[in-house]
This record gives C-alpha cells, structure tokens and sequence, in this order.
C-alpha cells in the first residue's frame, strides 16, 4: 500500500502542493505557492524537493518541502 501522494494543485492565482492520504484522499500537509506562482505537473528527488512546471511561464520550478 502507498505511505504517500503528493499533487500539485492550480486554479487562477492561488496553487499549493498537497500531501494526500491515499487511504481517504484526506489532505495531510499542503505547501501554498506565493501568488502567481501557478505550479502543475510534480516529480519529486525522493527527498525533499519537488519539481513543478511553472504555470504559464513555462519554466521548471525546485521547491524545498518545509521541515
């Protein structure tokens, strides 16, 4: 059984990463990006970094996941 799903979430100007129960799809943790920092897609190190397509901007963005 997975321990862990994390999903980028996007809609308008707010977006976040979500840490997501697989059991109950409750939401666990959830990282809130600054305004306009639209993320989607999610590929992780394994660690504690995330890499997110940038919204609009087309660029790859690292995001460190909180301790």
């Amino acid at each position: 059984m997975l321990s862990w799903i994390f999903a980028a979430s996007w809609e308008g100007d707010e977006s976040e990463i979500r840490h997501v129960d697989p059991d109950d799809d409750a939401v666990i943790e959830q990282l809130r990006m600054p305004e306009g920092a639209g993320v989607s897609g999610l590929g992780s190190d394994g660690g504690d970094l995330f890499y997110c397509r940038g919204g609009p901007s087309g660029t790859v963005r690292a995001v460190r996941r909180p301790v």
